[in-house]
């Protein structure tokens, strides 16, 4: 009986810190748990935007809205996701989204995700179940990881809970949370570098082979830019490390290698984003600088997250917006983080942390560094915000914390006093600032940090016994940003259908809508209805040219980017994409019946929904076409077009001479698409520009599109032969023993 209770207190102590990680995640995730609500701005949806705000969803004045900032969730990672898994679960490969900009590729989007790691709990329950376990699971998985990163490097299990916990409910892992991606890809560094240390020191090739697997999961899950800083944190490590590496070639060699791996196994995912890349509008998109990277005045939000208002709260008033807030790491964080500034000489996972901090800020500020990458374009740094560097001062900030709680007994007063100073100062210079141009929200939102901040200084001065407090501490100010900016949707507010909805759902297809004057662009993705405009980080240049030139000089939106909004509903260009519908606001309706192409079919309370009456098929025989290279002579040719049906097209490369008629699709012409008339495959032209077209017979034939791109085919094949290797790997360790050379 004794020695069943001695192993049952041995038993809970090991597994103590596992179950208060997962309690204190549940803590905050508590609407979700006993609620029964989403991590997910449903609120957003049912109240702002018609037709959903004509109903009121059980509340008497409308539903209201949380957070108006998390708009890419629900009009881009939802939809997107959602679509890519339902398409696994129908036994379909998720390669093309043909519900938005005429078509466009999904997998190569890495934002789809439809391989994410957390993806198989679709297959388990239902989507929105699934989602809300996807969301809590990137904040457990970065609260684990990095508690076994910090026991690993020695710091004890109080401070290396509380490393993981500051992490796991930092600013990026809280702000793009909800993104589904984001932040799972940022819970796999801490692991990352564990595997990487443990490799580098210890030999075995269990823990390369499970880098591999681990960098590629991290790959997968959504978010390449943190898979570059993630590359960039072990880069760090093997530099710090390298002067106590023995068999350093060796080594250097299979970590390589085992890199290499790791990009093998994602080469299905990666050699199709890189061909999308290369045909993206996203080369030429311009990012501007003032979005780029940090204001040198937000170093504030890293302990004060809310200096500058907060959305959910509408009273920001500072620049960018509260997106960019990604380096709060909360006053305890960085004061126990500071704690370890002198004990980087001897320790090197501490001098591995401050450099790993130092090298994000360089990046995230506008400093010479950051600068010239932006310029350069290398690695897509010129339409990428650079302040999402800002990851990595948070996991190298939570990582200090850690070793900080340890040492805070250890330190001398005066090297505690040194420490806290540099935050009085911070305190003292902003509250000036906000005092000088009389900013109340400024110094309002000053006063809890600064609480905050004295209760800790306190206990780190002159009570440090009691440091369990900041444990407590840390999770209160963590929490409370966190609360204040993620909201939560009962499920019934999860794109409901309407009248409307319903309407567009039986349209005769197939035939598009557009209704971005209305409904957000890519919300109808949610419905399976097909549209023209749309929104995605990286789609195919010639729609967002063609959808500019739709524009023409009309609205704002008349440049490639990656909102693809159409303003200029009269052009003749929509008729030929097959645009039959158009959604828009009932006070507005004369404005539009004006052009007799117009005709109203359907209404429901504050929205109507018009007929094209001069659209054109889907798929059209023509027997005319003409050859034009230059893109401005061809949107002019276009304009000018006669579109009766059967008249003519426009192309960019010659058919052969014996051609007597073509067959033009209004889909997106992208490579990786087939044609084959009665089995036999044939050429696709480019034609009007972003569209496909096809020379065909006289008389009966049997015509398919199949979506079949090489990169994706031979990406398969390339994940295949890396998977063989891991498995070769695996079956080596087993039968000859897990080491490679000597310590």
């Amino acid at each position: 009986m004794k020695d069943l209770r001695k192993n049952s207190w041995l038993f809970f102590k090991a597994l103590f810190p596992i179950m208060a990680i997962f309690i204190i995640v549940a803590a905050f995730f508590w609407k979700v748990i006993f609620k029964s609500e989403i991590p997910f701005p449903g609120d957003f949806v049912v109240g702002v935007y018609h037709p959903w705000i004509d109903y009121k969803w059980g509340y008497p004045a409308g539903v209201p809205v949380k957070n108006p900032i998390t708009t890419d969730v629900p009009s881009f990672i939802y939809p997107m996701q959602t679509f890519a898994i339902e398409s696994l679960k129908s036994g379909k490969l998720p390669l093309w989204n043909p519900l938005i900009l005429a078509g466009t590729p999904l997998l190569a989007n890495f934002q789809s995700a439809p391989f994410s790691p957390t993806a198989i709990f679709y297959f388990l329950t239902d989507k929105t179940t699934a989602w809300s376990i996807q969301i809590v699971i990137q904040h457990l998985l970065a609260a684990i990881f990095t508690y076994f990163l910090l026991r690993y490097w020695k710091v004890s299990k109080m401070g290396s809970i509380l490393g993981g916990i500051i992490f796991a409910f930092s600013g990026f892992n809280i702000i793009w949370s909800q993104w589904n991606g984001h932040a799972l890809s940022a819970a796999f560094i801490p692991l990352i570098i564990l595997l990487e240390d443990k490799w580098l020191r210890e030999s075995k090739i269990l823990y390369g082979v499970l880098f591999s697997l681990v960098l590629a999961l991290q790959i997968l899950a959504g978010y390449p830019q943190v898979v570059i800083y993630t590359i960039l944190a072990i880069g760090i490590l093997y530099i710090v490390r390298v002067v106590e590496i023995k068999n350093l070639v060796s080594k250097t060699f299979f970590l390589i290698f085992f890199g290499l791996l790791a990009v093998g196994l994602s080469a299905f995912q990666i050699l199709p984003g890189g061909e999308l890349l290369q045909y993206s509008q996203r080369a030429v998109e311009p990012h501007p600088f003032e979005w780029a990277f940090l204001p040198w005045e937000k170093s504030i939000t890293f302990i004060a997250a809310d200096f500058f208002g907060n959305h959910s709260t509408k009273n920001y008033w500072g620049p960018q917006d509260y997106t960019s807030n990604t380096g709060f790491v909360g006053v305890v964080g960085l004061m126990l983080a500071m704690l370890t500034i002198n004990s980087a000489r001897k320790n090197k996972e501490v001098f591995y942390c401050l450099i790993v901090a130092v090298t994000a800020l360089v990046l995230a500020f506008p400093t010479p560094v950051s600068v010239f990458l932006w310029k350069s374009g290398f690695l897509g740094f010129n339409a990428a915000s650079a302040h999402r560097s800002l990851v990595l001062w948070n996991i190298a900030i939570a990582l200090l914390a850690g070793f900080g709680y340890d040492v805070m007994s250890k330190l001398k007063l005066k090297r505690k006093i040194i420490a806290l100073a540099v935050l009085f100062v911070a305190f003292l210079g902003f509250g000036i600032w906000a005092v000088s141009i009389n900013e109340i929200v400024a110094l309002r939102n000053l006063v809890l940090p600064i609480v905050v901040f004295v209760t800790s200084s306190t206990i780190v001065l002159f009570k440090p016994k009691f440091k369990l407090v900041l444990v407590l501490l840390a999770i209160f100010e963590l929490f409370y940003f966190g609360w204040k900016f993620t909201p939560f949707s009962p499920k019934e507010m999860v794109f409901p259908t309407t009248p409307v909805i319903e309407f567009l759902q039986n349209i005769e297809k197939p035939n598009r809508v557009v209704a971005d004057k209305v409904i957000p662009i890519n919300f109808l993705m949610n419905y399976g209805i097909e549209t023209l405009e749309g929104y995605d980080a990286v789609y195919p240049s010639v729609i967002s040219e063609y959808i500019a030139a739709v524009n023409g000089s009309y609205g704002s939106f008349n440049s490639i980017r990656r909102y693809a909004i159409i303003d200029n509903y009269d052009s003749r260009l929509l008729d030929l994409a097959n645009v039959k519908y158009f959604v828009v606001l009932k006070k507005d309706e004369d404005v539009y019946l004006r052009n007799k192409k117009f005709k109203k079919i359907f209404e429901d309370k504050s929205v109507v929904v018009l007929e094209n009456l001069n659209v054109l098929p889907r798929q059209l025989e023509v027997k005319e076409w003409e050859v034009v290279e230059n893109t401005n002579e061809l949107f002019e040719k276009l304009n000018s077009l006669d579109f009766n049906i059967g008249k003519k097209i426009i192309l960019t490369e010659t058919p052969p001479a014996e051609t007597k008629s073509m067959l033009f699709v209004s889909d997106t012409f992208y490579p990786g698409w087939k044609a084959y008339i009665n089995g036999a495959e044939v050429k696709i032209y480019r034609a009007n520009h972003a569209f496909r077209a096809v020379v065909v017979p006289e008389g009966e034939y049997r015509l398919s599109f199949e979506y079949h791109p090489n990169s994706f085919y031979n990406g398969i094949k390339i994940s295949m032969v890396s998977g063989m290797v891991i498995l070769g790997m695996v079956g080596y360790t087993l039968v000859k023993g897990d080491k490679h050379g000597e310590n």
